[in-house]
């Protein structure tokens, strides 16, 4: 199955299964890629408030 056909798949999936499909597609990245493992921690662990986004910012940010 090419590339193309999985996205085609992945696009008639019902919401539920795409957000599945992220989830382990962002875990094999993570358990793969060292420096990605890495930079992600790094930031679960940043507890310096001024890296912090609000929520209602992050929605503005990417609202349609």
């Amino acid at each position: 199955m090419s590339l193309a056909d999985l996205k085609d798949q992945a696009a008639h999936l019902q919401l539920d299964e795409q957000r599945e499909l992220i989830a382990f597609l962002v875990a094999r990245q993570t358990e793969q890629d060292d420096d990605f493992k890495r930079a992600l921690a790094e930031k679960i662990d940043d507890h310096d408030p001024s890296h912090w986004v609000e929520l209602d910012e992050l929605r503005k940010r990417y609202s349609e």
